[in-house]
């Protein structure tokens, strides 16, 4: 099955960290590569912003969660 690519309106509920991690190297590429017009430039940074966002609260969850598995061990 085909990855959907991640935009702007996917819910969280949607979305993967992979997927917002492509979506933000995508981004990134294109601002890189001057292929960003510039009345859209603020909009695909606030885009990115949010998945930035988005990462760090997975990356955050994701610790939590191995943090309370490693203890459950001890």
């Amino acid at each position: 099955m085909a990855q959907k690519e991640i935009t702007y309106e996917m819910t969280q509920k949607e979305m993967t960290y992979e997927g917002a991690m492509q979506r933000l190297e995508a981004l990134a590429r294109e601002m890189e590569a001057g292929d960003v017009a510039i009345d859209s430039l603020a909009e695909k940074l606030k885009e990115a912003q949010q998945l930035l966002a988005y990462c760090k609260a997975q990356l955050t969850k994701a610790e939590a969660e191995v943090q309370k598995l490693l203890k459950e061990e001890e």
